[in-house]
C-alpha cells in the first residue's frame, strides 16, 4: 500500500455558488479509491453559510454571556442560532450543534473571511460531501471518498485537530465490539 497526501493548489477565493468538484477537478487529477478532505469553512462559503455581523441582532442571551467573555454580543448570537445546547459559556462557548456535533463556538469561524463576516458550518456536512462525490463521479467516472473536516481545540491539551464533520464514500467509524 502506498499512501501519498497533497494539496489542490491555486484554489481562487470561494464564493457562494462555486462549484467545487469543478474546481478541484481543474486542478487535481483524481484516480478510484482517492480520499478528498475538503475544509468546511470552504464548503460553507460555497454554500452561502456567510454572514454579516451587521445584520445580527444579539439577545438578551446573547448580551449576558458577551458581557463574560469580553465578546461581540452579534458573534455570540450566532453560536446560539447554531446550537441546540450550551454545555459552558465560560472562558468559552462549548455547544452541542443539531447534528450532535460538540464545538467552541459552534463551528462559527472569524478566521477565514473578511471582517465583519462570519462563516457558519454546512448544514449537512455529509449530504454536502455526497453531492461533492457525485460531481466528481459525473464528470470523471472516478469512484472517490470525500470527507468535509473542521478544526477543533481539545481538551486540556495544547493545539488543534482536524476531525471529519462529513464524510461520503468512506466510513466514518470502525466496529471493534469483540475485537482486540
Amino acid at each position: 500500500m502506498r499512501v501519498e497526501v497533497f494539496t489542490v493548489d491555486d484554489m481562487p477565493r470561494i464564493n457562494e455558488g462555486d462549484d467545487l468538484a469543478r474546481l478541484i477537478l481543474e486542478r487535481v487529477r483524481l484516480e478510484d479509491n482517492d480520499i478528498l478532505a475538503i475544509a468546511s469553512s470552504v464548503v460553507a462559503k460555497a454554500e452561502g453559510r456567510v454572514r454579516n455581523l451587521s445584520e445580527i441582532t444579539p439577545s438578551a442571551e446573547a448580551y449576558r454571556i458577551s458581557r463574560k467573555l469580553d465578546e461581540d454580543p452579534r458573534f455570540v448570537e450566532a453560536v446560539l442560532e447554531e446550537s441546540c445546547e450550551i454545555l459552558i459559556e465560560s472562558p468559552f462557548i462549548l455547544v452541542r450543534r443539531p447534528d450532535g456535533h460538540v464545538c467552541v463556538n459552534a463551528g462559527v469561524d472569524r478566521s477565514n473571511i473578511e471582517e465583519g463576516k462570519i462563516i457558519l458550518l454546512p448544514r449537512d456536512p455529509s449530504a454536502s460531501a455526497a453531492r461533492i462525490r457525485s460531481r466528481i463521479y459525473e464528470s470523471t467516472g472516478r469512484r472517490v471518498s470525500v470527507i468535509i473536516t473542521d478544526t477543533n481545540g481539545r481538551a486540556f491539551r495544547v493545539g488543534q485537530t482536524g476531525l471529519a464533520i462529513g464524510t461520503s464514500g468512506i466510513s466514518s467509524t470502525r466496529d471493534w465490539v469483540g475485537l482486540r
